[in-house]
């Protein structure tokens, strides 16, 4: 068992125990009445801002008037309002404990925000008798309420926690403003994020921040990201562009914009640029779209709105594409995931079926928590917290994970940071490795804590991912350069479904994630060039797994042949099985596109058996595949069916995957 005691000394407010309240009066200042009246004058001054929400406006004479008097209860709470709703939060709880230190009275609402200040130093059992002081008329009961069922789960779970490293992602990315939003490639090796720094042409928004701005990072060598740069071409500068998701490929990107109420728009890449963004009509309305994210195979976007009809304030909708590239109406995912609160920074994890958000609603540590829920059997699991201490008493947002579910990202406020909220990086450990914690994570600098939290040894288990990894590049099979933006087609050989078309980039690589339980026929092909297929049979309970991929495509010339790696036959028979249409269908389209060739189609065979039977055999398949062709239109003068039987082996015949490998359907160019 471990003890962990959270202390922060704050001499301000250690001053402030002792303070009085001072109002702005002659009685109080009767040798300066020119400071007084000017003090006075910055006091209304700041007051009127702040009642129109001009926060960093009202900031500046509210402290002019509390460098003259600084133990004026009120300007404490007002100064409070300002720095809170500046995201400054280890200033702002100063203000409020010496606000409430001179005057406990000073405002009803007082006593909620001091439940906040004790909710964030994990003092459940104090925070819980705050909130129960907030007045049955204030707007914040609702509120409070829902605040302390969250005190109740924290101190009934605190004691559970999730074995990671949470360290800050570096110089590199973060800021002395606000970087958040990092969204990973499945693979890890690139990040973008959204930004509020100053930055070139960067403006002020209403708020008296800077607008925000996408940027991305490349992973280095080391393990380090490199020095961040502003995406090209998709940030107007003069509004906010947030980046929201990225297909597994990185070739497509969801963005949000503040038009009107906000909109989600959607951007390609072309070789090295990201094309214009356009607005994805079928999913914006008058309300507040934000925070999305694409599936694994790109066909469904999963994202929040505060539109009508739903079940609180912003609800997880999905959105799916039809056969012709068409989103379809926008369907909520129901009460079991949404809350009549918030729910946020949504991320579907490339295995196909888990989703990550951030709720204020579901039970959590205070403000915004992370949940995991998973579809199984058609439905939407009962969201899970995924625990402390990723989950803190503060807002824990914009959560994403690599296709392993080793290593998350997340933005948080923290100790230590570069400034506001930093993008942090989470290393999940396995059972066998100690627990390593460090408590200045879940510091707020300058809030006086003195909480002994009781750490117990019970672990929340990580959950093994199921997936496949496809990472590759396309080349010239004669000059090894690469091929960019080569057709990279997925198929789901038994439901016969093509699952995703992509192209590769501009250095000829792709990334593809394929999730356990399908058998995966891969297609690969480019003009002027044979295409090359691979078969991926992946089980339900294969485990995590990254394979690499170097695809030598050959010129289309007299000669040359390609394996038909996804045509089968029953066992020890010639009948096709279901599973090797969408491959007849490519040697069709191959054909039709190229009228003058023709082909030889020859069957081979492993070495068990007689030559004789095994030629036969190989002769019939071969056949077999020749009369597709020709009830599709390709005449026979076009065609040749050979069966070498055993006699052109291509792998050893003395293991059962080197047998396999010679047992194949080959096309070869003969004129």
């Amino acid at each position: 068992m471990k003890k962990i005691f959270l202390t922060a000394l704050s001499l301000l407010l250690a001053f402030a125990t002792y303070a009085q309240n001072v109002e702005f009066t002659k009685e109080a200042f009767p040798n300066d009445k020119k400071g007084l009246k000017t003090a006075k004058k910055n006091f209304e001054d700041g007051e009127k801002l702040l009642a129109d929400g001009l926060y960093r406006e009202a900031y500046e004479p509210l402290s002019k008037a509390y460098n003259f008097n600084p133990n004026n209860a009120k300007l404490n709470f007002d100064l409070f309002k300002c720095t809170y709703n500046l995201k400054k939060e280890s200033e702002s709880f100063g203000f409020l404990n010496r606000a409430y230190s001179l005057d406990p009275n000073v405002d009803p609402d007082i006593v909620y925000f001091k439940g906040m200040e004790r909710q964030s130093s994990y003092d459940f059992g104090k925070a819980i008798e705050f909130y129960n002081k907030v007045p049955a008329s204030s707007k914040w009961k609702k509120n409070a309420d829902k605040r302390i069922r969250d005190c109740l789960f924290g101190q009934n779970s605190i004691g559970k926690q999730v074995r990671c490293f949470i360290d800050n992602a570096g110089g590199n990315i973060n800021t002395q403003y606000d970087e958040y939003n990092p969204v990973v490639t499945a693979d890890g090796r690139m990040i973008y994020f959204t930004s509020r720094r100053d930055y070139k042409k960067a403006k002020f928004s209403d708020d008296g921040n800077y607008f925000e701005n996408i940027f991305y990072s490349k992973q280095s060598g080391d393990d380090n990201w490199s020095p961040s740069v502003m995406v090209e071409g998709i940030n107007n500068l003069k509004d906010h562009d947030a980046v929201q998701g990225v297909t597994v490929d990185g070739r497509k990107m969801l963005i949000y914009r503040a038009d009107g109420n906000g909109d989600l728009y959607e951007t390609t890449k072309k070789g090295s640029k990201w094309e214009k963004p356009k607005a994805i009509k079928a999913i914006n309305t008058d309300a507040h779209e934000t925070s999305a994210t694409y599936s694994y195979d790109g066909k469904t976007i999963y994202f929040c709105s505060d539109r009508e009809g739903g079940y609180g304030e912003h609800d997880i909708y999905r959105s799916v594409m039809d056969a012709k590239g068409h989103w379809s109406k926008p369907e909520n995912l129901g009460p079991v995931v949404n809350t009549p609160y918030d729910e946020k920074s949504v991320f579907a994890h490339p295995d196909g079926k888990t989703l990550y958000f951030c709720s204020d609603g579901h039970p959590g540590y205070g403000g915004f928590d992370i949940f995991v829920t998973t579809f199984v059997n058609g439905a939407w699991t009962e969201p899970v917290n995924i625990g402390y201490p990723v989950n803190t008493s503060g807002d824990d947002a914009y959560f994403v994970i690599t296709a392993d579910k080793r290593t998350g990202y997340y933005s948080s406020k923290q100790v230590g940071g570069q400034g506001g909220y930093d993008i942090y990086k989470i290393a999940f450990l396995g059972p066998e490795k100690e627990f390593a914690y460090r408590s200045e994570n879940d510091l707020i600098d300058g809030v006086e804590s003195f909480v002994d939290i009781d750490i117990k040894n019970e672990q929340i288990p990580i959950e093994e991912s199921r997936l496949t990894l496809l990472r590759g590049i396309v080349v010239d099979a004669d000059t090894k350069q690469p091929i960019p933006d080569a057709n990279i087609d997925l198929y789901d050989i038994v439901e016969n479904i093509q699952l995703l078309s992509f192209s590769s980039d501009d250095e000829g690589r792709f990334l593809l994630s394929l999730p356990s339980g399908r058998n995966y026929g891969e297609n690969i092909n480019a003009p002027g060039y044979l295409f090359h297929s691979e078969n991926f049979n992946i089980p339900d309970t294969a485990t995590y797994q990254i394979i690499e991929q170097v695809i030598e495509l050959d010129k289309i010339a007299v000669g040359k042949s390609i394996v038909l790696n996804n045509i089968f036959f029953d066992f020890d028979k010639a009948t096709l099985k279901p599973e090797s249409i969408m491959e007849l269908e490519k040697v069709y389209d191959l054909m039709t596109a190229n009228p003058q060739m023709k082909v030889e189609l020859s069957g081979h065979t492993d070495n068990k058996g007689t030559a004789a039977y095994n030629k036969n055999l190989s002769m019939q398949r071969a056949q077999v595949v020749m009369n597709y062709l020709l009830k599709k239109g390709i005449k026979k003068n076009r065609m040749k069916a050979v069966g070498y039987g055993f006699d052109r082996p291509i792998d050893t015949n003395d293991t059962d995957e080197g047998r396999a490998h010679n047992r194949r359907t080959e096309f070869t160019i003969i004129d």
